[in-house]
């Protein structure tokens, strides 16, 4: 979830961070069939994520989502 909010600035719910660090991790890269891989899909969901708890566990209280403070 942080790494799509701090690279892509997206906000993502917890379980569509799933796909996306399956593909990340180093058993998906050590897989002989990535190498086969020219494309891949991940689905990226979200709106069910308490923004207050997420801004408080990325140490940003406060933080407003449109940079408006």
């Amino acid at each position: 979830m942080r790494y799509c909010y701090e690279i892509f600035k997206v906000v993502i719910e917890p379980s569509a961070a799933i796909g996306l660090a399956a593909v990340l991790s180093n058993n998906f890269k050590k897989n002989p069939l990535w190498n086969c891989s020219q494309n891949i899909g991940i689905v990226l969901s979200g709106g069910n994520v308490d923004l207050g708890v997420l801004w408080e566990s990325y140490g940003l209280q406060g933080h407003n989502l449109f940079g408006d403070n």
